[in-house]
């Protein structure tokens, strides 16, 4: 072959590259750099390995622009990262999808698209819709007696579990006297949290070894989504090389949640579900019942998808934001008295919290609120799909492509906050004290907000104020105490820690 053939070869070659790194669609966001198979999460990873969503920030500044084109792998991201932009996605309908093209997202469902949370179009909508009028009636996402009644019958067992210790070999694996291993110690009150609303029955404390279980399965599933995990969204070959890139790990996690759910959906199943109502399975078997003549949306995979999809979430992500509003008050001891001073003023110590004092406590709900900001537990929120050709903030956004909402960096927006490196419940309230308007978003927003966020609130509510009422926290030597003691995947969750639990002196309500 001649030189010169040669030279026009590589010529060729050189601008197909080129080619391909600067080629976007017209009108889309400025674009990371991107390189073949790996597309710009490569330039992510390389900014910070650990946390790759943090180097948004950098090219945020570079490209000079609040909204990105971001390649992952071969899928096209466009990734909002302040205020109005992230809005805009998560309250209009065009951004509703979910990326269900993604193989790993069926791989956890029998393979197929099953569930809430990675399903989108009329199957979603009715599947939502039937699972969260029902759940309601049992006290997911309003106020219901029994359903609080139960919750203060397990907030009570966790305090007397924390003040008197172990009574069995199980409970000695996270409990010892005057300290306890967090988050294991929450998993559950956590977990019966949701499945009291499921199956209207929980787990008495000689069985709680079997909801640690559960809770270990979620937390497994959640962390399998870190750097390595992240790889298998972008490329569906990668889940043939074992556990290399954590396919197993996020496989072993998931499926120890779905069939551990099974088995209490076939025992529900074998009972007289027809005559008593006492949870959204139930109901939900009643409507496989009359449906099974007719195609329908309604299947036992799906009911078992749909469960351990608006279960998972208790599991796992309830007791690592208490762990981690824990650390950062303790952290932040000025914030700490403050809290346990409006507790003590309002409620005292002989009696429990409850959550018809939330109202009265504006400061505690604002430490929630402000910890929700500080550790933003899922830093990329909920990958969304534009179901159609659409604009964002006067870019164009071409159908298919994924919409990235970088929590994380909206809620450290200088801009929007002022001083974002720093633990102060006070920005969210009013010169009279108050709670004012709420500017994060830790839930999402619009039609695909968390179906559980009323549900998670009361109950982080109920559980945090409660431990505050009663304990006083201390680090324990040669323990994780870092704010830096966390681990990333699907949510940032705190590393396992001994911490004292210290009980408090009591104290009347003035």
């Amino acid at each position: 072959m001649s030189p010169l053939l040669v030279a026009i070869l590589l010529l060729i070659v050189a601008y197909k590259f080129y080619e391909f790194l600067k080629c976007v669609p017209a009108n889309t966001p400025p674009c990371i750099p991107r390189v073949p198979v790996g597309g710009s999460y490569w330039h992510l990873l390389w900014g910070d390995y650990k946390y790759p969503y943090k180097t948004i920030s950098y090219y945020i500044k570079k490209l000079h622009s609040k909204i990105l084109t971001c390649y992952f792998g071969g899928f096209m991201a466009i990734v909002a990262n302040d205020y109005e932009s992230i809005k805009e996605i998560l309250t209009r309908e065009e951004f509703d999808g979910r990326a269900t093209v993604i193989d790993v997202f069926k791989a956890r469902a029998f393979g197929k698209e099953l569930g809430i949370f990675f399903t989108d179009g009329s199957f979603w909508k009715e599947q939502r819709r039937f699972t969260l009028r029902h759940m309601r009636d049992f006290g997911f996402g309003r106020r219901h007696d029994k359903y609080e009644s139960d919750m203060m019958e397990e907030v009570n067992i966790l305090v007397n579990m924390l003040k008197e210790g172990p009574i069995n070999e199980e409970e000695k694996a996270y409990l010892k006297p005057g300290c306890a291993l967090f988050p294991d110690v929450l998993y559950p009150y956590s977990a019966n949290s949701i499945w009291d609303i499921m199956f209207g029955e929980r787990f008495d404390r000689s069985e709680y070894h079997k909801l640690s279980y559960l809770c270990r399965a979620a937390m497994k599933f959640q962390r399998a989504g870190d750097t390595t995990g992240g790889a298998i969204v972008q490329h569906w070959f990668l889940k043939y090389f074992g556990d290399l890139f954590s396919y197993k790990s996020i496989m072993d996690g998931n499926y120890g949640m779905v069939y551990f759910i099974k088995k209490y959906v076939v025992d529900r199943k074998q009972s007289d579900y027809e005559d008593i109502e006492r949870g959204l399975v139930d109901r939900y078997l009643k409507e496989l019942k009359k449906n099974r003549n007719v195609k329908s949306t309604f299947s036992e995979e799906q009911l078992l998808i749909a469960l351990t999809d608006f279960s998972f979430p208790a599991y796992s992500a309830l007791p690592s934001v208490v762990v981690h509003t824990i650390k950062l008050l303790m952290h932040n001891p000025d914030s700490l008295r403050k809290v346990q001073e409006e507790i003590d003023q309002v409620v005292g110590t002989g009696r429990r919290v409850t959550w018809e004092d939330r109202k009265y406590l504006p400061y505690t709900e604002a430490v929630i609120r402000e910890s929700l900001r500080y550790e933003t537990i899922t830093p990329f929120g909920v990958l969304h799909k534009a179901l159609k050709d659409t604009t964002l903030c006067g870019f164009n956004v071409p159908k298919g492509a994924l919409a990235v909402t970088n929590l994380h960096a909206m809620h450290h927006d200088p801009d929007l906050w002022g001083d974002p490196e720093n633990f102060r419940p006070e920005r969210f309230l009013n010169e009279e004290g108050q709670l004012g308007k709420d500017f994060t978003m830790p839930f999402g927003l619009g039609h695909r907000v968390c179906a559980g966020e009323t549900f998670a609130r009361y109950n982080l509510f109920g559980l945090l104020a409660t431990l505050l009422q009663n304990f006083n926290f201390l680090f324990v030597e040669g323990q994780p105490t870092s704010l830096d003691d966390k681990l990333p995947g699907l949510i940032t969750t705190p590393k396992e820690t001994w911490i004292k639990v210290e009980p408090r002196v009591q104290i009347k309500a003035l």
